[in-house]
């Protein structure tokens, strides 16, 4: 009783304090509306204009009823609200130059080419953008209704106008002419109304969410009312704030599966319920405890028929969930956790059905310390879990340790992370009758520090320690690399790697060192120049030093045509195991080409080398690429390419013998692309082609195969999608057919969701399979 009487209190205090706020409030906000002389109702769209009716939309006159004046002698005079500069758009794309931004602009839909239009930033790139929004909540609801990826960012209407106008810009006060001067021509006489008539045409005007005077003038309250509505407010908050609540979820499916093939035939069904409550809430305040609980059940029953013998099953799975944490807003939070997952899962293949039963009690904290300039992070986990298939079965025992820091200074950062697995699992494989049991501890540290010397250098450091008991396997490894970029034309990079590692079988110790160097000596010639020298001992004792010199050229001849080729050589020397000095060339060229004629493009690309040592080893390489692509319409694209590889290599072994290697391969690719918006609410987009394989030695292969996707939102709450895969590789002369479709509609708080899948199968080892799949499933969140 005493604790009712006490929210009472509060919550009257509350009432009291405020009272006198609403009152303030409307009595700002009241408004005269025959006190007013409305201007014509310029053109108003639910969407938002082109640049071409940027007039319409930027002399959108706001009848702001709270702020109108009136002459002396009683004529009254219409308040004018000040032009804006910036809106919202929703910007499609980012292009470097305009042609690619006005091809992409074409490719819209029709009723969103309308309303877009093409804008040039502040670095140089052209975007482009639809409509122009004063009212960012409106933008966001039209984002989800167009389905096409998009931001929302802030376009200048100054700029849309000198860039029709080409001048590089234009005053407010130049905007606001050229705006009043559109507006005078267009406007058509319109006969005066009584003040009671037009009343019914400015209230849903003044009734929009934004109305910027509103927003801006917000009156002041005395300093003993915020003193007084603090005290009473505070606790009230505190017993009733929504951050305290019961929510869950309650959710009914019922599942069919239907597999054939020709040695035997399985059917399954299964209706699965679901529960689940969740509470959260805080101690005191969220800042010092807040906490959530969490309790789940499921219940599976389950009838199979495996070629006439049928047994039912039931399953019961119960699962619990605490969270909770501590001091979250100061320097030291800490999170501390508890959870049993107990789940079925189900996997479904071309051939069959497998089913996992899975049950894990997990527990552990997790938190840091925000020290000024640092922070250093924790953690513990520990987990034991049941996993029970088929045909499999594993019991696994683990734990997670975790310690790391982390040091952020103007230009230099420090992260430092030690992690260590101890897991402990034993496996059964019921069909052979095997298991293995595993023990191993693994321990993982790695250190990574960066240092900005200059805008023009910066060095990058790294070093790791890795084991792991089970395997004996331990390794050492340290990286320093320094980048040197002294001009836009000059860039450079040196690094040093040491590793050291061992296990039951071999222990090698390996030094290297890298060096890059990329000089640009005009916009078509460039030169690099790279460096490696390695070193290892122990089991394998190896020395090796290459070091080599490549020229690349690049010009285009015009906007539609460009070509490129390079040329280099290297050097190689090694000895150890294997004493030889051998050197490479290699060149390559091609050209790029598009053409008017269906907007296609075509690129072809050759290189070859050729490398001899003194071990009398040799390779030859050569690689010949070709691709036209090209759009028969705005929404059909048509995609051709080969790739030709050839390699012969001969290399000597320390066993005085010659390990040979040859490739004879050739690949092609012919695909025909559609891609359609369905109006504003859907898109289709389907695929056909074929692909051909050749080695040598190795049979023909053809894959031809066929993709399509189509999703549809009929209305806010019903969507639909369908998917189809359809593929045969003559290699194992098998076809794979897979095809899949949903329904998604919501009531309310109410889901419905219906499945249909459908794999098949056929193949010479095989034959014909098939397995059907569907799902009906209904839920309630709460």
């Amino acid at each position: 009783m005493k604790k009712r009487y006490l929210i009472t209190a509060l919550v009257m205090g509350v009432a009291v304090v405020d009272i006198h706020t609403l009152h303030y409030f409307d009595s700002y906000a009241s408004a005269d509306v025959e006190a007013y002389k409305r201007k014509p109702v310029v053109d108003e769209t639910v969407h938002s204009p082109a640049p071409q009716k940027l007039s319409q939309e930027l002399y959108r006159v706001r009848m702001l009823i709270a702020q109108a004046s009136t002459k002396e002698g009683g004529n009254l005079q219409p308040f004018e609200t000040e032009l804006k500069d910036q809106y919202y758009s929703l910007q499609f794309g980012l292009f470097k130059n305009r042609k690619s931004a006005e091809k992409f602009l074409e490719k819209l839909p029709e009723e969103i080419r309308a309303d877009a239009f093409i804008y040039e930033t502040d670095k140089g790139y052209y975007s482009v953008r639809y409509g122009l929004f004063d009212n960012y909540k409106l933008l966001k609801e039209i984002q989800k209704k167009i389905p096409i990826s998009s931001i929302i960012v802030k376009t200048e209407a100054s700029k849309i106008i000198a860039q029709e106008k080409k001048v590089k810009k234009v005053s407010p006060e130049e905007v606001k002419k050229i705006v009043e001067k559109k507006v005078e021509e267009k406007e058509t006489p319109v006969e005066e109304k009584p003040a009671e008539e037009e009343t019914s045409r400015i209230v849903p005007e003044f009734e929009e969410e934004e109305i910027s005077l509103f927003e801006e003038e917000k009156p002041e309250i005395p300093l003993y009312k915020k003193i007084i509505g603090a005290v009473f407010f505070i606790p009230a908050y505190m017993l009733t704030h929504k951050q305290r609540g019961f929510w869950g979820k309650v959710e009914f499916s019922y599942r069919t599966e239907d597999y054939k093939d020709k040695y035997r035939k399985t059917s399954r069904r299964s209706f699965r319920q679901y529960y689940e409550l969740n509470y959260g809430g805080y101690v005191y305040s969220p800042r010092l405890m807040s906490y959530k609980l969490n309790l789940n059940f499921t219940r599976e029953d389950s009838t199979i028929d495996n070629s006439g013998n049928k047994s039912d099953s039931t399953v019961k799975l119960l699962g619990y969930g605490i969270e909770a944490s501590l001091l979250k807003s100061t320097r030291f939070p800490i999170n501390i956790f508890a959870k049993k997952t107990e789940s079925p899962m189900w996997y479904t293949y071309f051939d069959r059905t497998s089913y996992t039963q899975r049950k894990i009690d997990s527990y552990g904290f997790f938190g840091s310390l925000r020290l000024p300039g640092s922070n250093v992070n924790y953690g513990y986990k520990h987990s034991k879990s049941k996993t029970t298939g088929l045909d499999f079965s594993e019991d696994r025992t683990s734990e997670e340790y975790l310690l790391s820091y982390g040091k952020a200074m103007k230009n230099k950062s420090l992260d430092i992370t030690y992690k260590k697995n101890i897991d402990d699992y034993t496996q059964r494989y019921l069909t052979t009758g095997t298991y293995r049991d595993i023990n191993q501890d693994i321990d993982n540290l790695n250190m990574n520090y960066r240092w900005k010397i200059s805008k023009k250098s910066s060095v990058y450091a790294n070093a790791r320690y890795y084991s792991n008991s089970y395997s004996n396997n331990k390794n050492y490894t340290g990286n320093l690399n320094y980048l040197w970029n002294p001009s836009e034309k000059l860039n450079a990079s040196f690094g040093m790697t040491a590793t050291y590692s061992e296990s039951t079988n071999y222990n090698l110790t390996f030094l290297s060192f890298n060096e890059n160097i990329s000089y640009v000596i005009n916009k078509n010639w460039n030169i690099t120049h790279n460096t490696i020298v390695f070193t290892s001992s122990g089991t394998n004792d190896q020395q090796l030093i290459n070091t080599g010199l490549n020229l690349n050229y690049h010009k285009d001849l015009s906007d539609k045509f460009s070509v490129f080729a390079g040329t280099g050589a290297s050097v190689q020397a090694e000895s150890g195991n294997t004493n030889r000095v051998g050197g490479t060339v290699s060149a390559s060229g091609g050209f790029n080409k598009r053409f008017d004629f269906l907007n296609s493009m075509f690129t072809f690309s050759a290189s070859a080398s050729q490398y001899n040592s003194s071990k009398n080893d040799q390779s030859t390489t050569y690689n010949v690429y070709e691709r036209y692509s090209a759009f028969f319409t705005n929404n059909l694209q048509f995609e051709h390419n080969i790739n030709y590889y050839y390699q012969d290599s001969k290399y000597y072994s320390a066993d005085n013998n010659y390990s040979t290697t040859s490739y004879d391969n050739l690949e092609t690719t012919n695909v025909l692309k559609y891609r359609k918006m369905l109006g504003w609410k859907g898109t289709m987009s389907m695929a056909l082609g074929i692909k051909y394989y050749y080695g040598k030695n190795k049979a023909e292969r053809f894959y031809p195969y066929g993709n399509l996707s189509v999703s549809y939102k009929f209305t806010r709450r019903l969507l639909a999608k369908l998917k189809a895969d359809v593929h045969r590789d003559t290699y194992y002369n098998a076809t794979y057919v897979r095809v899949s479709s949903s329904v998604d509609y919501k009531i309310r708080s109410l889901f419905v969701k219906f499945d249909v899948q459908y794999y098949g199968e056929d193949n010479d080892i095989y034959g014909k399979r098939e397995n059907y799949v569907t799902l009906f499933k209904i839920y309630r969140v709460f």
